[in-house]
């Protein structure tokens, strides 16, 4: 049976879900961002999170983070939207961009928590009311995180428009996953897929090419990528990245997700993988982006799988 325990993480409550005769289990904190410290599986800890309450406020790399209402970058942070003209802070100096939206800072409360003999549920929320001149659409954003005996964990989101007309949507999951002592140790394999080509200020150039390089399993060795994917074909596509630990697959449905992001940080200690339901720079290319009308409900979900 699953059991729920809650502690206090700095100024934030952890809410740890654990079978322990499993050793499946997964620690998150909802009122910062929900975001997900630690994921294991039979007692294997298989994600890179923030293990102490400083590393969590100054949130470096954005590690577990949610992405929205836009994923990855937006160009100098400025959109056209409905006829008007909108300005996100430049929070990534390095490219002058705005990144990764505004949501990952904000608190979800949370509204369902489900404990079963193979299962365990937690549900949490965020509504907003619209008072960031840069983003003036009320909207709720729903998050669902379930692991399961199978070795399997689930996120899903859901997002409402409360606004009286339509708004530019996207999203984004932004885990950092760590089955060896090194990112180089680790050996990966990418679905089918097209490059996205981007500039030195990593905004796209409308151009893609057809990605093989880790179209077989490879070690990753002194690979760097920073780069955003296009998923070619319909239907679900995974990502699998392999270690000591063993192996784990991100899917997603490329409907819902027909972009992905792979990032190895400098610090070489781990490696990102990011389903996106959109482009880099959606908001003003509308590659991917979705047109969420009133009362309407974006959904989507993402699977990570252990082996």
């Amino acid at each position: 049976m699953y059991q729920l325990a809650i502690d206090k993480f700095g100024a934030f409550s952890r809410y740890t879900l654990e079978h322990a005769a499993t050793g499946n289990k997964f620690e998150i904190v909802p009122e910062k961002g929900a975001n997900l410290l630690q994921l294991a599986f039979q007692g294997k800890p298989v994600l890179d999170g923030y293990s102490t309450p400083e590393e969590l406020d100054l949130a470096k790399w954005g590690k577990s983070a949610v992405l929205f209402p836009f994923p990855n970058r937006l160009d100098r942070g400025v959109y056209e939207w409905q006829g008007k003209s909108y300005q996100f802070p430049l929070n990534n100096a390095a490219t002058e961009n705005a990144i990764h939206g505004f949501v990952r800072t904000e608190a979800f409360y949370v509204v369902k928590i489900e404990l079963a003999q193979t299962y365990a549920t937690l549900e949490c929320r965020f509504d907003y009311d619209g008072s960031r001149e840069y983003y003036p659409f009320p909207f709720s954003l729903h998050l669902q995180f379930r692991i399961q005996d199978n070795q399997q964990f689930t996120v899903q989101a859901s997002c409402t428009n409360h606004h009286t007309g339509p708004i530019p949507v996207g999203f984004g999951w932004h885990p950092y996953f760590k089955l060896d002592e090194k990112a180089d140790q680790h050996s990966l394999r990418l679905p089918n897929c097209s490059l996205v080509h981007i500039t030195d200020r990593m905004i796209p150039t409308g151009a893609r090419e057809l990605y093989t390089a880790f179209a077989r399993k490879k070690q990753l060795a002194d690979a760097f990528l920073d780069n955003c994917f296009f998923a070619e074909k319909d239907g679900n596509y995974k990502m699998e990245l392999s270690g000591s630990l063993g192996t784990l697959q991100v899917s997603a449905s490329a409907a819902q997700f027909p972009f992905f992001q792979v990032f190895t940080p400098p610090h070489r200690e781990s490696i990102a993988l990011e389903p996106m339901s959109c482009n880099v720079d959606a908001f003003n290319n509308g590659d991917g982006l979705y047109i969420l009308h009133p009362n309407a409900i974006w959904k989507g979900n993402m699977i990570i799988k252990f082996k």
